[in-house]
């Protein structure tokens, strides 16, 4: 089962993005976290595939969480979020996809099908 980890500090987001990932793609094994500390207890308690990771989470700027998860979790695939299309760049430049979080559910699930490819999980995983 692929693991994922919600992580915005407002509640309506996360519950609006565990709806959209359970309808449109099957998803049930889905974590909610809204701030720093919480995500990472939850993730030295468990191995998860994905990160939706809100830019502004409370506790440290998201390209820096980024790249410190990086280096503690080399398998996990990070998505950026943003109220701010502007932040695309620094987003990739912190080695992460990007999602503005105006725009249509389908680009979040444009974005999330390949990283979620079964196969690609289950190599990575045996690496």
């Amino acid at each position: 089962m692929i693991r994922i980890i919600i992580a915005d500090p407002d509640s309506a987001t996360r519950k609006a993005l565990i709806l959209l990932l359970q309808r449109k793609m099957g998803m049930n094994g889905i974590v909610e976290v809204g701030d720093v500390e919480t995500l990472i207890r939850t993730l030295a308690d468990a191995s998860p595939d994905l990160l939706l990771l809100d830019w502004r989470l409370y506790g440290s700027p998201a390209p820096d969480t980024c790249r410190l998860l990086q280096k503690a979790y080399p398998q996990l695939k990070i998505v950026l979020l943003s109220v701010d299309a502007n932040d695309e760049a620094a987003a990739k430049g912190a080695g992460a996809d990007f999602v503005y979080k105006g725009a249509p559910p389908d680009k979040l699930i444009s974005i999330l099908k390949p990283l979620l490819n079964k196969n690609d999980l289950n190599s990575s995983k045996s690496a």
